[in-house]
């Protein structure tokens, strides 16, 4: 039975770097995800802004047209002023034409500051545009490399099965079917046990089964956490052994 815990053993390494591979490969698309939320936010609230940019652009337009507005009816009360007929038209008329100019050089200042907020917004626009482009390229050169990336993972679980499944030919299949059984339920499914303690669970197993696997003539499971458990010491000899062979 040594030899079948060692070849557990290695089939349950096998499985792990699958593991871990598959869940390097669900975190991929999750980074792509990230990635491509953070270019939607900006891009809306350049698009936003923009929109801003359009209703500041619209509301120039209205108060350009009423400056000119202003300025015809400065000019009517200009024309007021010159027909008055007596001082009370007159006083009128110049009061008028006051109000009018007034208006006209407030309006006038109003009509600066928009075009000042107008170019400086499209200033601002600009640079936030460029960085936007730029976030665009990253992210599009993140996805090359992350479907890259996604291949060499699938093409690595893919090599790691093939020798999972060599491994898995020379495990009894009872063997194998209380593998993969544990594994399911409990993800880590061999342990050793060391100085009488299981280190799965790190719990002491009964003095007569650990008689038992010095022994290595079964396979026995722990009492505590139902995995199947070995004496390290029993697979150091067979690899002590293995190597001796081979010298």
């Amino acid at each position: 039975m040594r030899d079948q815990l060692k070849r557990l053993e290695e089939l349950q390494r096998h499985d792990a770097k699958i593991q871990e591979l598959e869940n390097a490969l669900k975190a991929v698309p999750a980074k792509l995800a990230a990635n491509q939320t953070d270019l939607a936010r900006v891009e809306a609230l350049l698009a936003s802004e923009r929109g801003q940019l359009a209703d500041t652009e619209r509301y120039y337009v209205d108060q350009k047209g009423q400056l000119e507005q202003d300025e015809e009816n400065v000019t009517g009360a200009k024309h007021k002023l010159a027909q008055a007929k007596n001082s009370k038209e007159y006083m009128a008329a110049q009061r008028e034409t006051e109000s009018r100019r007034d208006g006209v050089a407030s309006r006038e200042a109003e009509v600066l500051k928009l075009v000042e907020a107008i170019e400086a917004k499209k200033k601002i626009l600009a640079e936030r545009a460029q960085s936007v482009e730029e976030l665009r390229a990253s992210v599009e050169k993140d996805g090359e490399l992350a479907r890259a990336r996604i291949a060499e993972i699938e093409a690595k679980i893919a090599e790691i099965r093939v020798e999972r499944d060599v491994l898995a030919r020379d495990v009894k299949p009872e063997v194998l079917k209380r593998y993969s059984g544990i594994r399911i339920r409990r993800g880590l499914a061999v342990v050793g046990v060391r100085n009488g303690t299981c280190r799965g669970c790190n719990m002491n197993i009964p003095p007569q089964l650990y008689n038992v696997l010095q022994r290595g003539s079964s396979i026995e499971t722990c009492p505590s956490c139902h995995r199947i458990i070995y004496w390290e010491d029993l697979m150091k000899d067979a690899a002590d052994a293995k190597d001796g062979a081979a010298g």
